[in-house]
């Protein structure tokens, strides 16, 4: 194709690389843009809910984003043998777990996860610490939160089958509920007082956002993509079109 004293030089390797980069660039603005719009909602409703008035927890609950955020009391019972260590939970630079125990909201067959708190790993992996607790009835606060989030999920949270407590590098309750038989809340509740159990209850990274990705960065990165795509737009033509040298005016091409 040739246009005036400029002419058009396609090349395979030149535009396959373009092709390449010019949806991968656009999908990942939009997927930035998306993350963004998602934060904003997620800080919105944190500033919702998120004062410290307290409400007790009920088995009708069910509906994650009328409660996330929420401070809320908790009256139930334990159940300690059916309960989750997720690891690769640091403290201090110290390896643990975080311990997730089922509770059984009173006068209900409803569950709630509860995390209630941080454990030590200890220098020997294999050994399982010890998870002491109240199988009585209790009434704990806490506060209602999403489920700890992975990037990727590769396979199951853990093994499944009989042996409890479980060590899982992720939470998954559609997967937990299959395992437990129970009927569990779409949240979990980090627990805030009560007994510790000789467990660390240390929420400040859960319980504030600031620390965590903000929307502003998002679109950053969204702005970032979106001007790779317009320079690899204006890279291609820059390399593929050559202006043409005429001979004596004639229009034709010396280099052809």
């Amino acid at each position: 194709m040739q246009l005036s004293q400029y002419q058009f030089r396609h090349r395979w390797n030149l535009t396959i690389t373009v092709a390449i980069l010019i949806p991968l660039g656009l999908s990942l603005g939009f997927w930035q843009l998306q993350r963004a719009d998602e934060k904003q909602a997620e800080l919105d409703l944190r500033e919702q809910h998120g004062t410290p008035q307290i409400a007790p927890l009920q088995s009708s609950d069910d509906m994650a984003e009328d409660m996330l955020y929420r401070y809320v009391t908790v009256r139930g019972n334990y159940d300690l043998s059916k309960q989750i260590l997720l690891e690769n939970q640091k403290y201090n630079g110290q390896p643990g777990y975080h311990v997730f125990t089922p509770l059984r909201l009173q006068g209900s067959d409803v569950y709630v996860l509860v995390n209630r708190g941080w454990i030590q790993q200890g220098a020997d992996r294999r050994f399982i610490p010890d998870l002491p607790g109240d199988e009585s009835t209790i009434s704990i606060k806490g506060r209602v939160e999403n489920v700890p989030s992975v990037g990727i999920k590769l396979g199951l949270p853990g093994e499944p089958g009989r042996l409890w407590p479980k060590r899982l590098i992720y939470l998954d309750l559609a997967w937990l509920g299959q395992e437990t038989g129970y009927n569990l809340l779409p949240y979990v509740v980090y627990q805030t007082d009560g007994q510790d159990d000789g467990l660390i209850r240390d929420w400040r990274q859960q319980f504030q956002s600031g620390n965590r990705m903000t929307p502003e960065k998002h679109i950053g990165y969204a702005v970032q993509w979106f001007s790779l795509v317009i320079l690899s737009l204006v890279m291609y033509i820059v390399l593929s079109v050559k202006k043409t040298s005429n001979r004596s005016g004639s229009g034709v091409d010396q280099g052809e």
